[in-house]
């Protein structure tokens, strides 16, 4: 597939897919080359789609075994290289990983962005998985030649990694330090890009103790954010060393308060109405039929990805990437047939009608489910509303002054 085709198809996955992108710091891009893109991997390859968007001109290092199908040849493009963990499945993959380098080399060499993502897997735990040695020595090797690069660390953070319409965050770092002493050995120079190389990536990324830690300060920073344009990563960022006591107490309070309730959550966050109760039960009325209406029309994408996020993953950590591999090209079938019959039949007016409802379900569909968990536990569970918002500014505030 041409080059347009992959950049197309990624904005057009994302776009359904995720409610909303954001970037951190977008000023550190750099708007030429040669660049050298050290990403985190926490969401399967979906985090390609996703780096792609705001790094069009980059060529990914993958996998060679996305491309072994059809379907993967619909979704991926880049350098392939063979992992150490699919060697039983792909063979023997020194040769092959040896001219992947050096295409690498050759496309650094000409000015070229590439994008290698170090841990080769992906995890949604708590820190960031041991980083391979493969980027260094690719970038040892272009420093050797005597020409210049950029090496951008990125960090990536959802705030429901496997969930329809979430948000995501990508947190641009500074570039990398490359200048190496003179007198270091080669052992020393690799050993030193290696320290400089997890420390830009952690200072992106966010690394605890444990998966309990990281859920905690996962819904603290989802409520500090609700109704407001704080940074989803500053807030995790904030509370990544230390979650302050009265907080702590606060959420423990409210938490055994919640406790035994059939309270209903967002993301793990019990939400309550900020404004008037009457307002949102009327926004919900409204923009909640909207939504059912985009899923009816468009039921055999919809619950095609559904049952695919539900059968298909081997981990959390692709619940997102089963659904879009199956659903993307499911949706666009479905759309192409419905022009089809709406040319055939004359009738284009109905299909425009199937585009905004489509569009319009979309783009409500997220603020349907926090409208519903909101008005679900007010009417139900009124009497935590107090507490739960005193809560909320109280963490605002604290975040406000850390």
């Amino acid at each position: 597939m041409p080059d347009f085709w992959y950049r197309w198809f990624h904005r057009f996955c994302n776009a359904v897919y995720f409610s909303r992108l954001s970037v951190v710091h977008p000023e550190r891009l750099p708007a030429h080359g040669p660049v050298l893109c050290l990403g985190l991997h926490r969401n399967g390859a979906v985090d390609g789609f996703l780096y792609h968007e705001i790094r069009p001109r980059a060529v990914f290092m993958l996998a060679a075994q996305l491309r072994r199908s059809l379907l993967g040849g619909l979704f991926f493009t880049g350098i392939e290289v063979v992992r150490e963990k699919d060697r039983a499945t792909d063979g023997d993959g020194d040769p092959h990983n040896a001219g992947a380098l050096q295409r690498c080399l050759d496309h650094l060499g000409a000015g070229g962005e590439l994008f290698v993502l170090p841990e080769g897997t992906s995890s949604l735990g708590p820190r960031h998985l041991p980083f391979k040695s493969g980027a260094v020595r690719l970038l040892l090797d272009h420093l050797a030649t005597g020409r210049p690069i950029t090496v951008v660390p990125l960090g990536i953070h959802y705030e429901c990694a496997w969930g329809f319409r979430s948000r995501v965050e990508i947190v641009v770092g500074p570039p990398m330090a490359t200048a190496l002493a003179a007198a270091a050995s080669p052992f020393e120079q690799l050993k030193e890009l290696r320290r400089r190389m997890q420390t830009a990536l952690e200072a992106v990324g966010i690394n605890v103790e444990s998966a309990e830690r990281l859920r905690l300060i996962e819904q603290l920073a989802s409520i500090s954010t609700l109704g407001t344009a704080r940074s989803y990563f500053e807030s995790l960022k904030a509370l990544e060393r230390r979650v302050p006591a009265p907080i702590l107490s606060a959420w423990h309070g409210l938490e055994i308060e919640v406790a035994g309730r059939r309270v209903w959550r967002y993301h793990g966050v019990p939400l309550f109405p900020v404004g008037s109760p009457w307002r949102d039960g009327v926004a919900l009325g409204l923009a909640a039929p909207v939504v059912l209406a985009a899923i009816a029309v468009n039921a055999p994408p919809f619950f095609a990805a559904a049952w695919a996020g539900r059968k298909l993953p081997d981990g959390r950590n692709v619940i997102s990437l089963w659904r879009i591999l199956v659903g993307a090209p499911v949706f666009l079938l479905w759309i192409v047939a419905l022009l089809g019959v709406a040319g055939v039949t004359g009738h284009g007016w109905w299909f425009a009608g199937y585009a905004v409802i489509t569009v319009a379900g979309l783009w409500l569909y997220h603020r349907v489910k926090k409208l519903a968990v909101a008005v679900h536990n007010v009417v139900f569970y009124g009497e935590l509303r107090p507490r739960a918002l005193a809560f909320q500014r109280l963490l605002r505030e604290a975040l406000s002054d850390a």
